[in-house]
């Protein structure tokens, strides 16, 4: 009979890193659930998102596969300049575009309000770099599953696959006080879920074009930090300390409309199987020496 590292962390790479993922997240973060917000519950929520890295580190070294071929993503930069000004502009064509769409439809967004200062943005985008999307999220999700899959289900379909499985790893956030995903109204979380999915198949599209994952860092980083940019009015979101959910649906609807448009026109563009004009990277471009 087959062992279990044989069975599953040889054969099925992927299953056993999201299996890892969820595991290594949801045992570290599950304590903050019971616990009010404070600097123990953050803790235990960042230390548990490091999961997707984690396990993709340590099922690439259970399979004698090449870790530092792996790792070595994290830090290829030289992607030429245009990838580099898609991740760090192409989120702030959205933000604009989302603002303009809730004006235009009477939504909470104010042009003459102060926007955050250049020192707040930088400081939540090296923030959300490392802490909130990008070093803990990337290596794993884009790093270690998206080349595999693309190989079997084409790039599309692989992404949507990340997706789902991305949002199901949140689950414990939306149950923990100290983060933002437990005061979500229910209109926030389904289109939160559908964000998920249209900037999974655009952080696809950007990895399959370039095989970095620090592109992707850079560009999911960028995609969180725009919406601060977005000007939107807090006294006609939270109005005497109630959520005003008429306005909080039209501003995610507003923002999943855009990213629907962006990721249906990668898709258009590049085509289903690849999202990509380049290489799709290989199992064996990211270190692996078998299947």
């Amino acid at each position: 009979m087959p062992s279990l590292h044989h069975s599953l962390i040889d054969n099925h790479p992927v299953a056993a890193f999201f299996i890892g993922a969820y595991a290594y997240t949801w045992i570290i973060s599950a304590p903050a659930v019971f616990m009010e917000p404070s600097w123990t519950a953050a803790i235990l929520i960042y230390v548990g998102s490091f999961g997707p890295p984690v396990s993709a580190a340590i099922v690439t070294w259970l399979r004698g596969d090449d870790v530092r071929a792996w790792a070595s993503q994290i830090t290829t930069w030289r992607v030429g300049w245009k990838w580099w000004l898609i991740a760090l502009s192409l989120p702030l064509v959205a933000a604009a575009l989302i603002s303009g769409g809730i004006f235009a439809v009477r939504g909470p967004v104010d042009f003459g309000q102060a926007l955050p200062s250049p020192l707040v943005v930088t400081g939540l985008f090296l923030f959300t770099l490392v802490l909130s999307g990008g070093l803990n999220e990337e290596p794993g999700w884009r790093g270690f599953a998206q080349a595999r899959l693309n190989e079997r289900y084409g790039a599309f379909n692989a992404s949507l696959i990340i997706g789902v499985v991305w949002a199901g790893w949140h689950l414990p956030y939306f149950f923990a006080p100290v983060t933002p995903h437990s005061s979500f109204p229910l209109v926030n979380q389904v289109g939160w879920i559908g964000g998920i999915l249209t900037l999974s198949v655009i952080l696809a599209w950007a990895y399959n074009s370039t095989g970095s994952v620090l592109i992707v860092m850079v560009l999911h980083a960028m995609a969180n930090t725009a919406d601060v940019l977005i000007p939107l009015v807090p006294d006609e979101i939270l109005i005497d300390g109630v959520i005003n959910e008429r306005a909080v649906g039209i501003v995610t609807a507003v923002h999943l409309v855009v990213y629907i448009a962006l990721a249906v026109a990668i898709v258009a563009y590049y085509g289903r199987k690849s999202l990509a004009r380049g290489a799709i990277p290989s199992a064996a471009d990211i270190g692996g020496t078998h299947s």
